[in-house]
């Protein structure tokens, strides 16, 4: 998938994303916003801030935040929602992670939430997040994660690119945290935890046609056992659970800016 085709997708539903309980109010935008140990002076940046949720989260404990993203539809959703609400210290600017526009060292804080998923690799864009960091400043991010037991892992990404074609993987804890080293920041935390998910609105959501949706229920119902139990698939209603996790990692004072 290019980044046109991730531009499509979302904008095509940027306002289901404005109402969706597991982006507005998900669990662990709290662990967010505590791991990110936010300062009145601070300045924040939020990459692939789609509804802006976790940029308008920030912004009553920091000085400033600027939300990017690449999709302009889901920047007028979040602006509009920051204007209802009263937000007068959040900047939306259209980016892309692979490529932030922004000087090396810009940012105290920078917030990575429920996007890598779709990012075509991992360590390019968490170089970035890190570059515009400055030495000391606090890098969180929260996804979805695949399991490190490799038919699980397997099994969810299938499932997940067959509801939506810009998902390109649940990356593991390890590929997480190995990435955020690479980077050269130091990992102090990682807070794993489930995200349960109700199958309707997750399909709705994304738009999946359908026959897709067919497929997906099949895939899910009829799972082996252990799968089932991995991921806690229930039926009447269809409902299952992901793995999530939140890390925390810092740069180092006094560290190169570009690792």
């Amino acid at each position: 998938m290019s980044g046109r085709d991730v531009r499509e997708q979302f904008g095509r539903h940027a306002e289901l994303y404005a109402t969706s309980a597991v982006h507005a109010r998900g669990a662990d935008l709290e662990v967010v916003v505590r791991f990110a140990e936010p300062e009145t002076g601070d300045v924040a940046l939020d990459v692939s801030t789609g509804a802006g949720h976790t940029a308008m989260a920030l912004a009553p404990y920091v000085a400033r935040v600027v939300a990017t993203d690449v999709t302009p539809e889901m920047l007028a959703v979040a602006g509009r929602l920051a204007r209802e609400r009263g937000f007068q210290n959040v900047d939306f600017q259209e980016a892309d992670v692979r490529a932030l526009p922004f000087p090396d060292g810009t940012f105290h804080i920078v917030t990575c939430r429920t996007a890598a998923h779709h990012y075509p690799d991992l360590l390019g864009p968490v170089r970035e997040m890190a570059r515009v960091l400055r030495p000391g400043g606090r890098l969180v991010v929260s996804d979805t994660v695949s399991p490190a037991d490799e038919v699980g892992d397997r099994f969810i990404n299938a499932v997940e690119v067959l509801r939506d074609p810009t998902h390109v993987r649940d990356w593991t804890v390890a590929e997480w945290c190995q990435a955020l080293r690479a980077a050269g920041l130091v990992v102090e935390a990682v807070h794993e935890m489930r995200l349960e998910l109700d199958f309707p609105s997750w399909v709705e959501r994304t738009g999946t046609p359908e026959e897709l949706r067919s497929v997906l229920v099949a895939m899910l119902t009829r799972a082996p056992k252990r799968l089932r139990e991995l991921f806690e698939i229930r039926t009447e209603p269809l409902r299952f659970a992901l793995h999530k996790a939140v890390f925390r990692a810092v740069r180092p004072e006094g560290s190169a800016q570009d690792p």
